[in-house]
């Protein structure tokens, strides 16, 4: 089945006290829209489209080459925003996943899970949910007696009871997609925020007879947005410890590990030993037995079997099997 995807990209992200869009900011060593994109791209969705809105060039940059993008020159809304990929969309088949631009933390099989139920469940709507122990600031997933979704509430319109709530809206959804931009017509912006609710769309669902799926993950952690510099802080540190566990969990020795830092797309054999202070960021290999630091700076680097780099900086370049590099080098290719 055909599989489009929308990433949510226009904010401005007010809370953040910056120029830079919410979406734009770094974790670790790439920007929070790229994680969202290369999961989505992991679990083999390739017709993507950003909606941008503000400072759009900065997200046209960051993705270039990589997806389509539509503009929302007015923040109206989460609905609004998805309204304004239609003329990408409106011919599509099969079925549009819609995600949020800044929630790193959602892995590709996270995705390819709610696409797959979705088609199992023969669904016109599915919404990715989880349970919270912390739901406040969170959508609300509402249920019948029978345990269907018939609505989410936002925390802000929520009421006393809808609030003690912990089942919550991780603001992704698959949806049938010849439906979806009529029913997205019907949401109206009677609420406290006088703005287009995307949550909306499961209500108007329902009154119009199409069936709605909940696809529920027990890893709350994945569905974390970043609205602060506290936030972003709190993000970087949780997904700095989470990849520094698995290459430890692949036999990769790491020592003093709260003073290293790996990026998410690095890849490390085991028998590496990475020493304090040490950087591996972008697209870097570490070959087997390889030595990297103490305080290493590698880059976008293939470091292969047997190498040792100690006190030095390299930048996309190629070190031979068993080379030394340090201490106080500075090896930089520049990027063709």
């Amino acid at each position: 089945m055909n599989v489009n995807a929308v990433i949510l990209a226009a904010g401005k992200g007010t809370r953040m006290n910056s120029d830079v869009p919410k979406c734009a900011h770094i974790i670790i060593d790439k920007p929070m829209v790229e994680y969202v994109y290369d999961s989505l791209s992991g679990a083999g969705i390739k017709n993507v489209i950003t909606v941008v809105g503000y400072k759009k060039e900065v997200i046209e940059k960051i993705l270039a080459g990589k997806c389509q993008f539509a503009v929302q020159e007015q923040q109206l809304g989460t609905a609004h925003a998805v309204l304004m990929t239609e003329e990408h969309l409106r011919d599509e088949e099969g079925i549009t996943l819609i995600a949020i631009g800044d929630m790193p933390l959602i892995n590709k099989e996270t995705y390819a899970g709610l696409v797959n139920s979705h088609i199992k469940n023969n669904v016109d709507l599915t919404v990715l949910t989880t349970d919270h122990p912390n739901p406040y600031g969170y959508g609300r997933i509402i249920r019948d007696e029978d345990g269907e979704i018939t609505e989410i509430v936002e925390e802000k319109d929520c009421d006393t009871y809808q609030r003690r709530i912990t089942e919550i809206n991780a603001s992704v959804y698959a949806v049938d997609n010849k439906k979806l931009f009529s029913t997205l017509r019907l949401i109206k912006d009677n609420n406290k925020q006088k703005e287009y609710y995307l949550t909306d769309i499961v209500k108007h669902f329902r009154a119009q007879g199409y069936k709605v799926h909940g696809y529920q993950i027990s890893d709350h952690m994945q569905i974390s947005g970043v609205n602060d510099q506290i936030q972003l802080t709190e993000m970087e540190e949780f997904l700095r410890q989470k990849i520094i566990r698995r290459h430890l969990s692949n036999g990769v020795t790491v020592h003093s590990p709260h003073t290293v830092v790996i990026g998410s797309d690095v890849k490390i054999e085991n028998g590496v030993a990475v020493y304090p202070g040490s950087i591996i960021i972008k697209k870097s290999f570490i070959g087997k037995g390889s030595e990297i630091g103490p305080y290493a700076y590698i880059d976008n680097t293939l470091v292969n079997q047997g190498a040792k780099i100690y006190y030095s900086h390299v930048k996309n370049a190629t070190i031979a099997a068993n080379d030394i590099i340090g201490p106080h080098v500075n090896v930089a290719v520049e990027e063709k």
